[in-house]
């Protein structure tokens, strides 16, 4: 049984908002078919915290790269990506908007932008860049499941739950995806549907501490 056409099923309701009860329909269906399969995916989705150190050589190493290929767009969205891990916003963007210029389909600079916007607070920028991604890449789940955590701190959360579905299509049974699905169900004040989703990841990935923390301040 595939776990796409369920999901279709699901994403067109009799009723035009898309409710918490249908994206989590949505994701317990693809559970079962993952965890029948024996398929687990753990919390893959952002980069492990670095400390100031490796930063900086990362830093000094994707410079050097830049300045041996500044015409490559991949180099400057590796430059692009350290600097925002050092919170210099205004270069990281710098870098990507370089990177969109020598290439307007890399879809990755699109989405670092709406990354950066979204620690800015930017939130209408960071769905801007975010839009041009998921047309570059509509096969990227990152992509859906970033607008869907923007639009979770804008407080639209039929919004944030019809991104973060479309994530979840793309990459049924991803622990990141379920955990915050659960994120904007407990921002929206549905508990049960939060405690269910973090549940759901951790049965992923019973290592996500992120998961297991919001799942024990519910209880």
């Amino acid at each position: 049984m595939s776990s796409v056409a369920p999901a279709q099923g699901f994403q067109q309701p009799s009723e035009k908002t898309f409710t918490l009860f249908q994206a989590i329909a949505i994701v317990l269906l693809a559970a079962t078919v993952f965890i029948a399969a024996g398929f687990l995916i753990g919390k893959n989705f952002f980069w492990n915290n670095l400390d100031q150190d490796r930063i900086n050589q990362q830093l000094a190493y994707f410079e050097a790269k830049v300045e041996a290929e500044p015409r490559v767009p991949e180099n400057r969205v590796n430059l692009g990506y350290t600097y925002y891990l050092k919170k210099d916003y205004d270069m990281a963007l710098k870098q990507f908007q370089i990177a969109v210029n020598l290439d307007p389909k890399y879809a990755d600079a699109y989405y670092n932008m709406g990354l950066v916007y979204k620690d800015m607070k930017r939130y209408d920028d960071a769905l801007e860049a975010l839009a041009k991604s998921t047309k570059l890449a509509p096969l990227d789940y990152k992509n859906f499941m970033m607008m869907g955590i923007v639009y979770t701190d804008m407080g639209k959360y039929d919004e944030a739950f019809k991104a973060l579905n479309k994530a979840n299509q793309n990459r049924p049974g991803s622990a990141d995806v379920l955990y915050y699905i659960g994120v904007a169900a407990e921002k929206s004040g549905d508990k049960e549907g939060a405690a269910s989703m973090y549940k759901e990841a951790l049965n992923y990935d019973p290592n996500f501490k992120d998961a297991q923390e919001a799942l024990n301040r519910l209880k």
